[in-house]
């Protein structure tokens, strides 16, 4: 009896010691291939008390790392032609981070729809495809793509994104209840003045012209220009026929479906008296000289070409961020060059509010090996942490913050910082990858003249931004080609009359165009689909 005690005891101390040991080989092996838990909330496994813990700060909730080996995940994006490809520093600390290694490509061509479409086709789509929208994914397939909202269970950020903006499951999920896009908080990223009429602000101080407001008062400053300066074209356009999308706000209407400003029903712009109005206006400005008569058809390069002059062009309308860079670029050129930010065109004297959140982000592929880890990734880049990586980089590494509060960028000194800039350098700020910003960053960093905009346009939107919302697979089958056909002869139309090849006098005709090619069936899906959003 005794000796049998001894075996089964003799055993047990074996088991034991196997145990034991087998339990430190896996905490060394562990060690060896994973990164440390972060130390944010997250709820991650404890640390050995000799192994430092590195604290990438808050990830609302998400354990890092992501995964406990190492994976690698594809992904497709717009980005800037010089970004560091597909590997950058953010691809590399976010790896370190999250244990998932991003090797990124961008799109080919300038039509992402048709490149992801031959991807789709092909099998070969990747984990994560930036810049898509609700309209691109209908057009590839729903079924392709991972409907995120039933992965919010892993999802503590976005969950929270959704909870603090209820207009994103109202207007971005499709027929079925399901959305495929993680959204662009534009409201977090970009200042809410972006766009206006801007001046070369040392030419107007030169000939003591006040700052125009209102069309009349436009008309006399250009004319003024255009007599002291006869080889000149005072108007200037870097958006060619898009810009009538920019001005015809101003006139209090918009080159296609919109709700007028305090309407509550959709109404179709092309056809009202005050694009009507704008189309007059522009025209006698081309017949005068008054414009470039490449207005309708001028890119970056024309209107660089003019800008960067002396005295050939003198108000756009454009993005105040690009007056920093503007100025930079002529400085060395242009003595005294300087673009200040200007009061809108048209009577109205508003614009379209900026929609909070834009369908426009970053979705995962149905096909995809590797569905959670790259939703979570995802999630990650919504969280303080990741929006800070994804924006500025690391403390102390890419970005700094000095002791009065501001923030420097070292290796940029010298540089015109902006968005681009990051990109280039560090990978940060890609589309598709940012769709939220940290407070401080470069986006939300408003120059001197960011901040004079504000200033001067105190009151610069229409009541309510223009409500988003989701069409049925029919609705959209139906709208789509009527849609294309109407913008195409809008632009046609619009740039006819502005070169007086065609004469505003038979605007009847041009009316009936627009009811040939269905415009009032436009008009009652949109309405029929806002009845629906507002019952919601």
């Amino acid at each position: 009896m005794r000796k049998r005690s001894f075996t089964v005891l003799l055993i047990m101390v074996f088991m034991l010691v196997s145990l034991l040991a087998a339990c430190s080989n896996n905490s060394a092996e562990q060690q060896e291939t994973s990164p440390p838990t972060s130390g944010g909330t997250d709820g991650g496994a404890s640390q050995p008390s000799d192994q430092p813990v590195v604290d990438y700060g808050d990830t609302g909730g998400l354990a890092l790392p992501i995964t406990q080996e190492s994976k690698n995940l594809k992904a497709i994006t717009t980005t800037n032609p010089d970004s560091p490809l597909p590997e950058n520093f953010f691809t590399q600390e976010l790896a370190k981070r999250t244990n998932l290694n991003v090797q990124i490509e961008r799109y080919k061509s300038t039509d992402p729809t048709e490149e992801l479409g031959l991807l789709v086709a092909s099998n070969s789509l990747p984990d994560i495809v930036g810049a898509t929208s609700g309209t691109m994914i209908s057009r590839l397939g729903e079924d392709m793509f991972v409907p995120i909202n039933q992965y919010l269970d892993i999802l503590p950020n976005y969950s929270k994104v959704l909870e603090e903006n209820p207009q994103i499951m109202k207007s971005f999920r499709n027929a079925n209840g399901n959305l495929y896009t993680f959204n662009y908080l534009a409201h977090e990223i970009s200042p809410k003045v972006n766009y206006g009429m801007i001046f070369r602000q040392d030419i107007l101080d030169k000939h003591n012209i006040a700052l125009p407001n209102g069309p009349d008062e436009y008309y006399e400053a250009l004319k003024k220009l255009k007599e002291l300066y006869p080889d000149s074209y005072p108007l200037i356009n870097y958006y060619g026929e898009e810009i009538v999308q920019l001005f015809s706000q101003s006139w209090g209407t918009f080159h296609k479906m919109f709700v007028p400003d305090g309407g509550n029903q959709w109404e179709y712009g092309p056809i009202s008296d005050e694009y009507k109005d704008m189309l007059v206006y522009l025209a006698k400005l081309y017949k005068e000289g008054l414009m470039d008569p490449e207005f309708m058809t001028s890119r970056a390069d024309r209107f660089d070409s003019l800008i960067l002059q002396p005295d050939a062009g003198f108000v756009f309308q454009g993005c105040f961020c690009r007056i920093d860079s503007l100025v930079n670029s002529a400085t060395e050129k242009i003595p005294g060059f300087e673009l200040s930010p200007g009061y809108f065109v048209g009577p109205k004297g508003k614009v379209m509010a900026e929609a909070r959140v834009l369908d426009f982000g970053i979705s995962v592929s149905s096909k995809s090996k590797n569905i959670e880890d790259a939703l979570k990734l995802i999630d990650y880049l919504y969280s303080p942490s990741g929006s800070t990586l994804v924006s500025m980089g690391v403390e102390d590494v890419t970005f700094k913050v000095e002791p009065d509060g501001t923030i420097s960028y070292p290796e940029l000194q010298g540089k015109a910082l902006n968005r681009t800039e990051l990109e280039i350098a560090y990978g940060l700020n890609m589309t598709g990858f940012l769709n939220r910003s940290d407070p401080r960053g470069v986006t939300k960093n408003v120059s001197p003249k960011y901040m004079e905009a504000v200033e001067l346009l105190q009151d610069p939107f229409w009541q309510e931004e223009q409500p988003v919302m989701s069409f049925t697979e029919d609705e959209i089958s139906t709208k789509t080609p009527i849609e294309d056909a109407l913008l195409k002869a809008v632009f046609e139309y619009s740039t006819k009359v502005i070169m007086g090849t065609e004469s505003i006098d038979d605007w009847e005709s041009w009316v009936k165009k627009n009811e040939k090619l269905g415009y009032q069936k436009l008009v009652d899906i949109y309405n029929a689909a806002y009845e629906r959003y507002n019952n919601q």
